[in-house]
């Protein structure tokens, strides 16, 4: 039985578009974590007008755990932002950064010129693609404990204020 060959215009919309979607997975990571590091600007910024004012009946403990919490969460988005890369893979890659940039140009354009293109363009975006997933899981890994400790902030703070407002 004859193996058919994959169409390259087929490939490449199929490789272009994950790649594609993978970067817009980034963008939406960071938008992600740029609204978190606002509302915990909002949030703080709130509870230390509450800690001045007369109302306030929250033990300085209870006060230090939420802004513990909110601080920790902060940290958490704010390494979603940071930008991080994958190792060079210490192959010959033009569309992976950290390899086109050690790229030797002469060398890289025999190796292309006498090989199979395709399959040379294909790996070349597959391990592209491989790295940036990589950053991927790291972000939506951070964002996903920015997410909790924020929940959990918020979750101990509306406990917090029942108890103290339950007559006793």
């Amino acid at each position: 039985m004859v193996k058919e060959r994959t169409d390259p215009k087929a490939l490449g919309a199929y490789l272009g578009n994950n790649y594609s979607q993978l970067q817009g997975l980034i963008k939406q990571a960071d938008t992600k974590a740029n609204i978190i590091i606002a509302l915990i600007g909002a949030i703080v910024s709130m509870f230390f007008n509450f800690l001045v004012s007369e109302s306030n009946q929250l033990p300085m403990w209870q006060i230090l755990v939420i802004l513990s919490l909110l601080i920790l969460s902060g940290a958490y988005a704010v390494s979603v932002l940071y930008p991080r890369t994958a190792k060079p893979t210490k192959k010959f890659s033009l569309t992976y950064f950290k390899d086109a940039q050690n790229v030797d140009a002469n060398l890289w354009a025999k190796k292309f010129l006498n090989s199979n293109q395709e399959e040379l363009i294909t790996k070349d975006m597959i391990n592209n693609i491989k790295a940036i997933s990589q950053i991927l899981d790291k972000k939506f890994s951070r964002l996903r404990m920015a997410y909790m400790l924020f929940a959990l902030a918020i979750l101990i703070k509306t406990i917090f204020d029942i108890i103290a407002w339950l007559p006793y």
